[in-house]
C-alpha cells in the first residue's frame, strides 16, 4: 500500500499498534498512539480537506514496568540514512522535557528494507546539537549501534530494557 508524503509512516506506525496490542494483551505494557486532532476545511458545506488543529507531541504515549515512554515513529525513504530534522522541534522539546522528568525518550527509525532501531533521545540530541553547530545533517545506518536494532517483528521493549532500564 503507498501512502502520500503526509502519511508516509502510517503503515508503521499502524504495525507499532499492533505490536502495542499484543503488549497490552499480555499484560506487558499500556502505549497508546497519541491522535491527531484535524479541522475539516469545507467548500460549499462539503468537506474537501483537513489541516492539523493542534500539533501532536509524539507519536506514542504510555507505562512500562511503571515508568512513563514517549517516542516518535519516523519511517525513511532512504534505506541508510535519516535527517536530524525529521524530528520537528514540538517533538524534541516533548522528547527533552519527557526525559528530563525520568521518562523512557527515543526515536523510533523504520528504514527502506525493513531495517529498524530504538534511537536514545539523547543521542538524537547530540546528533541535533552537532548539526546546529555546523555538523552533518544526517545519521548514517552504519553509524547505528547494533544494539539500537529492533527485530523485523518490532518487539522494541526488549530495546527498551537493555538500553533504559536499570537491572536489578
Amino acid at each position: 500500500m503507498r501512502y502520500a508524503h503526509a502519511n508516509r509512516g502510517k503503515a508503521f506506525e499502524e504495525s507499532i499498534i499492533m505490536v502495542n496490542e499484543i503488549y497490552k494483551a499480555r499484560g506487558k505494557a499500556i502505549i497508546t498512539k497519541v491522535p491527531t486532532e484535524w479541522i475539516p476545511i469545507r467548500q460549499g458545506g462539503k468537506i474537501i480537506s483537513a489541516k492539523v488543529e493542534n500539533k501532536s507531541i509524539v507519536d506514542f504515549l504510555g507505562s512500562y514496568k511503571g515508568q512513563s515512554i514517549a517516542f516518535d515513529a519516523k519511517e525513511c525513504l532512504s534505506s541508510d540514512r535519516i535527517r536530524w530534522a525529521e524530528l520537528k522541534e514540538h517533538q524534541q522539546e516533548f522528547l527533552d522535557r519527557h526525559y528530563k522528568t525520568g521518562g523512557i525518550s527515543f526515536v523510533f527509525v523504520s528504514f527502506k528494507g525493513g531495517r529498524y532501531f530504538a534511537v536514545p533521545w539523547k543521542v538524537w540530541e547530540y546528533g541535533l546539537d552537532e548539526w546546529q553547530a555546523g555538523g552533518a545533517a544526517s545519521i548514517h545506518i552504519k553509524d547505528f549501534s547494533p544494539e539500537w536494532k529492533v527485530p523485523q517483528s518490532l518487539d522494541y521493549l526488549p530495546i527498551v530494557d537493555r538500553l533504559f532500564r536499570k537491572v536489578g
